[in-house]
């Protein structure tokens, strides 16, 4: 997340969060709901603080909308990656993706058991990958997912073009091989 969208969402919160605690006050408290309303009449009838008032008001209001459509906008990628060529363009969506993440993980032979992949936005419009594994217990966990991740990288980026930032390999969990019973 961008670090000016980030601020904006921090000071937005806090903005909310104290003008939701001095509404709540004003609907408990007939008192601080009086001399509210005479505040902001007050600030209404003198000029610089009517004007400080719209520029505050206004200020919150476009961080609102900023932190609303880039909320929408960054929900979880855009539902396809844009590739365009000579002819025409291509859509590549994040399921597809997400597959061959998954099958490069699932055919490079290094103990994975299960895995789930999840694609996000990385900077200069490059992607990175999130795969949560589960292995086989004999398996040289750095050696084999340090493959797996060279092998993710590689074919995405093979196979679709787009630019892979990085490939994060979490173990979730170790289970033991199966026991083989002989008749």
């Amino acid at each position: 997340m961008n670090a000016f969208i980030r601020f904006a969402l921090i000071v937005l919160t806090f903005l909310l969060a104290v003008f939701s605690f001095i509404f709540l006050l004003m609907m408990v408290n007939n008192d601080i709901l009086s001399q509210m309303i005479i505040m902001v009449t007050y600030l209404r009838d003198q000029r610089t603080y009517q004007i400080i008032a719209i520029v505050f008001w206004l200020t919150v209001l476009v961080l609102c909308l900023t932190g609303m459509v880039y909320g929408i906008m960054s929900g979880r990628l855009r539902r396809t990656r844009i590739r365009s060529s000579e002819i025409g363009t291509i859509d590549i969506g994040v399921d597809a993706i997400e597959s061959i993440a998954l099958n490069t993980a699932k055919t490079a032979q290094c103990g994975i058991k299960a895995a789930k992949a999840r694609v996000a936005p990385s900077r200069g419009d490059k992607i990175s990958i999130l795969l949560t594994t589960v292995l086989y217990s004999d398996v040289e966990v750095p050696a084999m997912m340090a493959k797996v991740q060279d092998r993710v990288k590689k074919d995405i980026e093979r196979y679709t073009g787009i630019p892979v930032a990085k490939v994060l390999v979490r173990v979730s969990r170790v289970e033991p091989v199966a026991a083989r019973v002989e008749r």
